[in-house]
């Protein structure tokens, strides 16, 4: 279909223009830093390397736990309509996504700090500047992006077909996992897409909780602290290598579902 270049068009496409270019000029330019001849050596290096293993690892592990306990907080969202006190359900679930970082890891301290009574209870277990401190911090602030977009897929699900499936026998946990669950799967995996892209890139709360050992986000902030941008180059580079994984597995889920759909009408 051709677009006519004109009016409304036009002011869309320019528009549209300058936003792409304002995402895709830092890219650009950080071509500039690159030193070919080093850079596969400065990628190599042991740190950086073990970096970028222990983030996937702690991404994967985060997004498993919301996987199981925030998919379950969406539906309830979702379907259980009028109870007391869900207005106030509903902000606890986005705090994480509208605090600072930073404000989120000293929240987290204030739990599992050396003086919380959950520590206390398990003396044995490192919570903080371990890599379980570091799933702690980054299962915090990416559980807004999996519950919110989980909950939206379950609300766009029609309702009734869950009840023709109680209707015809099956009980609540078989219609959640044959009917609603394939039904709103592409929002939910939406969802889990975004929450490891969010937990591979979190930050401020990593660092108040674990800022040892090192995600890829703090070897990022470390070496641009000690060398400037051009020593932080190859982890910046990782690091957006690890977010078209993310867009190609979205690419691939949104094809299948188009593809699915495409045979249902047949």
């Amino acid at each position: 279909m051709r677009v006519r270049l004109q009016g409304f068009n036009i002011i869309i496409i320019v528009l549209s223009g300058i936003a792409l270019a304002y995402v895709a000029y830092p890219l650009v330019t950080l071509m500039v830093f690159v030193e070919p001849t080093m850079l596969l050596h400065a990628i190599l290096r042991p740190q950086l390397t073990n970096a970028f293993i222990l983030s996937v690892f702690s991404a994967t592990a985060s997004t498993f736990l919301l996987c199981i306990f925030g998919i379950p907080l969406s539906y309830f969202l979702a379907r259980f309509e009028n109870f007391p006190g869900k207005f106030i359900l509903r902000i606890i679930v986005i705090v994480p996504l509208v605090l600072p970082p930073l404000a989120s890891g000293a929240l987290l301290l204030g739990v599992f700090g050396p003086y919380s009574p959950i520590v206390k209870a398990f003396p044995a277990v490192e919570f903080t500047q371990s890599v379980l401190g570091i799933i702690i911090a980054q299962t915090y602030v990416a559980s807004p992006f999996i519950i919110l977009a989980s909950q939206a897929a379950f609300e766009s699900v029609d309702e009734s077909y869950e009840n023709i499936a109680r209707v015809l026998g099956k009980t609540r946990i078989e219609t959640f996992f044959r009917v609603s669950l394939p039904l709103a799967k592409t929002g939910i995996v939406v969802g889990l897409i975004l929450s490891w892209v969010r937990a591979i890139g979190e930050l401020g709360a990593t660092m108040m909780m674990a800022y040892n050992p090192h995600t890829i986000s703090i070897q990022i902030f470390e070496d641009n602290a000690i060398g400037g941008l051009r020593n932080a180059v190859p982890d910046i580079i990782l690091a957006i290598v690890l977010s078209l994984i993310a867009v190609f597995v979205f690419y691939i889920t949104r094809r299948r579902q188009r593809q699915d759909l495409l045979r249902l009408r047949w």
